[in-house]
């Protein structure tokens, strides 16, 4: 498999003309493509500088001669989220023809929107770009890989550890997220260590059992499940390498 990075100026792509026009941002999480009607189906989260931007910037998407139908799901303050079908864009299409498909969700910030795809075999991705160069659109690839199986459950595997030490992050209470921040911060968790809990204690205004106690509840639901997703990872490769062996004999 052949991925690439991209940024895309597109001139006929309703997100694109909004937020060149408007402080707005777009993030597309889920989309898909028709080939019998040559249309994309997308969800939209859509993030404004405030309220009237937002407005603004929707207003682009709904009135937009690609856009074929616009649905407004949810709105608070500068966001939206938004249903959106929407004709096929020419470096769109030309992916798509090729048998190029999109591998991660894609963004639209300032008129240009930043693509992950991906293709089966290097002569299809080589055929895309060349096409690419031969249209108005303005691109740019910033990255390019050859991504093997090991090379693909690798990143699955980090993107499962960064998913869990978020999770983890969100079930900390303020005073816990403080407390640790400034145990980072100062020097608590350094080799050699900088700062002792009763200078925590001191800074934060409260005994040392109480700084030990909630960095401890911290660390807890820091690390519990990280420690999980790691050891689950130890287990796939123990259990690869013994598929290896087999084979071997």
């Amino acid at each position: 498999m052949i991925s690439l990075a991209l940024s895309i100026r597109q001139d006929d792509c309703p997100l694109s003309a909004a937020s060149d026009a408007h402080d707005i941002a777009f993030v597309t999480p889920h989309w898909h493509y028709d080939h019998d009607r040559s249309q994309l189906e997308l969800r939209i989260l859509a993030d404004a500088a405030d309220r009237p931007a937002l407005e603004c910037g929707l207003d682009v998407i709904r009135a937009h001669p690609e856009t074929d139908s616009f649905n407004l799901l949810a709105k608070q303050s500068g966001t939206a989220r938004v249903h959106l079908t929407m004709g096929t864009t020419v470096t769109m299409g030309t992916v798509v023809a090729n048998g190029g498909y999109l591998t991660a969700p894609f963004e639209n910030v300032d008129g240009r929107e930043r693509w992950q795809i991906g293709f089966d075999d290097e002569r299809a991705a080589e055929h895309t770009l060349a096409v690419l160069s031969d249209h108005d659109d303005e691109f740019e690839v910033h990255d390019r890989q050859r991504l093997d199986p090991e090379t693909v459950l690798a990143d699955v595997r980090a993107d499962a550890v960064g998913t869990t030490v978020l999770e983890g992050a969100r079930q900390l209470t303020a005073t816990e997220r403080e407390t640790i921040r400034r145990a980072v911060a100062g020097g608590y968790y350094a080799v050699p260590r900088t700062a002792t809990l009763g200078d925590l204690a001191t800074d934060l205004g409260v005994s040392d059992a109480a700084v030990s106690k909630t960095l401890r509840r911290a660390e807890q639901k820091l690390l519990a499940p990280m420690v999980g997703v790691l050891e689950s990872t130890a287990e796939s490769q123990v259990g690869r390498l013994g598929c290896s062996d087999d084979e071997q004999t």
